[in-house]
């Protein structure tokens, strides 16, 4: 009975620390995307830089 209550109590806290986490996350932030590039500072959108990228292909 006590490991029952034990449990409960972990969980409580897990969904405290959740709902805090989760007020306090900016909205815009979305996953953990970068929305612009870290080298040139270009608006990616969360996708690869154009320019930082270097592909060669057709």
């Amino acid at each position: 009975m006590v490991i029952v209550w034990i449990g409960i109590a972990v969980g409580i806290l897990i969904v405290a620390i959740l709902i805090i986490k989760a007020t306090k996350t900016n909205p815009r932030e979305i996953a953990g995307m970068t929305m612009v590039c870290k080298k040139c500072g270009t608006e990616t959108g969360g996708m690869a830089c154009p320019k930082c990228t270097k592909t060669f292909g057709v």
